[in-house]
């Protein structure tokens, strides 16, 4: 008896590994870690780059429309900026929903490509041009910037996000406001502290060594993140659930 061919749904769900179920739960210091990184990213594009933001993207809608007003020659890269966050955001859900075959790996691969965006970054310093800094190269940036948002949005549950502070500094304002209301402390208020406190003292830390070093000092975050790809398993656990 042949059977009736699979329909559209049946194939996507045979292809598709859709998550139902948290898998594993990362310890508070790893979306920490992370926020420091894209701290101390940002720091640096920003002073490397006039003003150029990588690791939020709503820094990119900011510049891109205010400079409709008194475009110049890189408005082109800073409204590329958008697309090009949008679909390193893409990718790393592809490669979460459609290649790694548990939610570990797929964070310690992203993480790597991570690495390697910032690595590149970095190197591209060294090889600068006589007459200074191609702009284009703040696009590594951005692509490792939106791995990571993606990676944490799919990966890290139950943290805010590691690259954008509005939303985490909101959910500490309701924290502290249910802790006094409460008379005990709300459980999210250290997580959500640790990322606003990792991403301040990232931008401190980029925004010195860049006076001292250069866009060269990425270099630090990305052995952070590669350090990161090594000591996943130990900066996760298993959930319960899986």
């Amino acid at each position: 008896m042949v059977e009736p061919p699979k329909g559209r749904s049946q194939m996507h769900s045979s292809i598709v590994r859709e998550p139902t179920k948290p898998t594993l739960i990362p310890k508070p210091i790893l979306p920490a870690t992370l926020a420091f990184v894209a701290g101390f990213v940002d720091a640096c594009s920003f002073l490397a780059f006039q003003g150029f933001f990588v690791a939020q993207a709503t820094g990119s809608f900011v510049v891109a429309g205010s400079e409709l007003l008194n475009p110049n020659d890189k408005y082109g890269l800073k409204v590329l900026a958008i697309p090009v966050f949008l679909v390193s955001g893409m990718l790393a859900t592809f490669v979460v929903r459609l290649v790694a075959r548990t939610d570990r790996l797929a964070l310690t691969v992203m993480l790597g490509v991570e690495a390697v965006l910032l690595t590149v970054l970095a190197a591209t310093w060294l090889f600068r041009a006589s007459d200074g800094l191609n702009a284009e190269v703040a696009l590594f940036g951005l692509a490792a910037m939106g791995v990571q948002s993606a990676t944490a949005r799919l990966l890290l549950t139950g943290y805010g996000s590691t690259n954008v502070m509005t939303t985490n500094t909101t959910q500490l304002s309701i924290d502290l406001a249910d802790s006094i209301l409460n008379r005990s402390l709300s459980l999210n208020l250290l997580p959500t502290f640790m990322i606003i406190a990792g991403f301040f003292i990232g931008v401190a830390v980029g925004a010195i060594v860049f006076q001292m070093i250069g866009l060269g000092g990425v270099v630090i975050p990305a052995a952070i993140v590669f350090l990161l790809v090594f000591v996943a398993r130990d900066a996760t656990q298993a959930s319960r659930l899986a």
